[in-house]
């Protein structure tokens, strides 16, 4: 139904441009932008919608500092501990956060 409707529209769009004239094309929408920028209802949803971006936009500002602190926080950490890389019991590569390493166990039989 959503197509229908935009091809009718579009239809209607290229119908109305191809049969006036540019400047009278020009004037009219210019009246009719005016209309929809001057509407109550428009700059009510337009305030809103800028108000909460700029909410959303520091919240996300703050996430990502958060997570950078926290993330130098544990480097430095790690750094001042000493455990940057350990050798477990069997010889496998341990890594920073106490894991084997990615070699697959299929590497140690021949």
């Amino acid at each position: 139904m959503r197509f229908k409707l935009g091809v009718a529209l579009g239809f209607a769009a290229g119908y109305w441009v191809g049969s006036t004239p540019a400047d009278q094309r020009r004037a009219k929408l210019e009246e009719m932008w005016t209309g929809v920028r001057e509407n109550p209802r428009v700059q009510r949803v337009t305030d809103t919608v800028s108000k909460d971006a700029h909410r959303l936009g520091d919240a996300v500002e703050q996430r990502l500092v958060d997570t950078a602190e926290g993330a130098v926080g544990a480097i430095a950490r790690d750094k001042s501990s000493g455990s940057s890389s350990t050798t477990s019991s069997t010889g496998t590569d341990a890594g920073p956060a106490g894991k084997h390493s990615a070699r697959s166990p299929r590497a140690n039989t021949a």
